[in-house]
């Protein structure tokens, strides 16, 4: 194969074309973004409540005290910049320097604009790690102040935007007062990368497009603006760079580098259990569905085990309902609802409150009964039978079924909730004073399922993000049909190779 790949100036040094994606959750660390850096690459830690270490190397737990939200986040804050620092000494031990006593690569942080307390997070980790950090990557939302943040700190800022048009948003309102810091812009395709995906109310999540065009017009707006040299970070079903030899010396697109997200998981330095590792070895292509359960209103990739059918399931056991029976006969049959346990008990109550008028209507203003079209009553019926006996309602006008455990859970998971988003779908927190989320039980707690994707071993009930491309593990002849994990070294020597 006759395939060149040349260094790419970015931020202020010329490094191979080759980004470690920024994992949320602990799967970007010290050791694996340094190991990139080390390469001469750019390696890239989460900054997403990163983890925090013993003096024995073990992992030390988020712990809380606070007894309410906003006191469990700022406790989050705290550990998270405790964590995010600890993680950046972490990369630039790893990293080392060059015989001319200059750093290895370069090492960026990687931050979530929509989790709870981002802003100071990320003031936080800038300034407790002074000369460690080379830029930071930022996107899930539309970071603003991001440029003013690290321009002040002398640090590289690289948005993560989807379409032309978001960065021209960015760069008209704030960025195009800090245009000497703007490191790079990293296109993230919505339709294959791993994660969160920014598809806009434009795009079609059914009609991917290819990215050529998508790239090329950020390009144009970056020339217009007198940027031509600042680089474009690709990102989202980068596998071989041979198949991407379009865009790599191309003048049309300029500089670009390119962003590997999926691939380093299965790496002897990547921190999830080998078990998940081996789960990537027996995906098949569609394995990975784009879908819309995350509680951050974010389309969002991820492997289709039993956490994501659960969740498909649970769209099968709902039924309309209204508040108040109507005039047009549609919901006429009411529903006992008590602390959201229906069944027995319920329907002796309902019976109860029906004896009087009077009674009824008390028991409907107290939200005690709603309204279920009778067409819908051999459903409801059937769902109780088969065990689905407790119920929630739903923002969007829904009566959701779930066994007792399922909602025992639900339940848990909303007390407990500590504000890792800025506004949460799920547990109904918001950080935003003036922004009132109605809890969705159709969504999850988060936090908790990409902790445990981080921590455990449990490869079904985990929330496992992954890039649309995950099936070529199995089918890349590199990984020796799952019986070969490379090392990060051993996998950036493969992809400058092209494949």
């Amino acid at each position: 194969m006759n395939f060149k790949l040349n260094k790419v100036k970015i931020a202020g040094k010329e490094v191979w074309p080759i980004v470690e994606g920024g994992k949320g959750i602990a799967l970007s660390n010290g050791l694996t973004s340094g190991s990139f850096a080390r390469e001469g690459c750019i390696g890239t830690i989460s900054g997403v409540f990163a983890d925090k270490y013993r003096p024995d190397g073990s992992i030390i737990p988020y712990s809380y005290k606070g007894k309410t939200r906003q006191e469990r986040q700022n406790e989050l804050i705290v550990q998270a910049i405790e964590g995010g620092i600890c993680q950046v000494k972490k990369a630039n031990e790893v990293r080392g320097r060059d015989e001319n006593n200059n750093k290895n690569g370069l090492v960026f942080l990687n931050i979530l604009w929509e989790m709870g307390g981002a802003i100071p997070i990320l003031e936080g980790i800038l300034d407790g790690s002074k000369g460690m950090i080379d830029g930071v990557v930022c996107g899930a939302g539309m970071p603003y102040k991001l440029a003013e943040i690290c321009s002040k700190r002398g640090i590289y800022y690289n948005p993560i935007v989807s379409s032309a048009r978001a960065f021209k948003l960015l760069w008209k309102r704030d960025y195009s007062k800090y245009p000497e810091y703007l490191g790079a812009v990293v296109y993230e395709d919505p339709w294959l990368a791993g994660g969160h995906n920014g598809l806009s109310n434009s795009d079609n999540p059914n009609q991917p497009e290819k990215p050529y065009e998508r790239v090329k017009e950020i390009r144009q707006f970056l020339n217009e603006v007198g940027l031509s040299d600042k680089p474009i970070i690709i990102a989202g079903g980068v596998w071989h760079l041979s198949e991407w030899t379009d865009y790599i010396d191309n003048p049309e697109l300029g500089p670009v580098l390119f962003q590997f997200g999926t691939r380093p998981l299965v790496t002897v330095e990547s921190p999830i259990k080998l078990e998940m590792k081996n789960k990537f070895f027996t995906l098949a292509k569609g394995d990975v569905r784009l879908q819309q359960f995350s509680p951050t209103g974010f389309y969002s990739s991820a492997i289709n085990n039993s956490f994501l059918q659960r969740l498909y399931m649970n769209k099968q056991r709902r039924i309309k309902y209204s508040e108040s029976e109507n005039f047009d006969d549609l919901y006429t049959y009411p529903v006992a609802l008590f602390n959201g346990m229906i069944g027995k008990i319920a329907e002796r109550a309902l019976r109860k409150y029906s004896v009087k008028k009077a009674l009824l209507e008390k028991a409907n203003n107290y939200g005690i009964i709603v309204y279920i079209n009778p067409n819908d009553k051999e459903l409801y019926k059937q769902f109780i039978y088969d065990g689905f006996d407790h119920i929630l309602k739903t923002p969007d006008g829904y009566l959701q079924f779930f066994d007792a455990n399922t909602y025992k859970m639900i339940m848990q998971d909303r007390r407990d909730c500590v504000g890792c988003l800025s506004g949460c779908l799920f547990s109904g927190w918001s950080q935003r004073e003036n922004l009132k989320i109605s809890p969705n039980p159709m969504n999850f707690c988060i936090q908790k399922a990409l902790q445990r994707a981080a921590k455990t071993s449990d490869v079904e009930n985990s929330l496992l993000f992954s890039g649309h491309i995950g099936y070529r593990f199995a089918v890349d002849d590199f990984y020796k049909g799952g019986q070969f994990i490379p090392t990060i070294a051993q996998l950036i020597e493969q992809i400058k190779k092209g494949y």
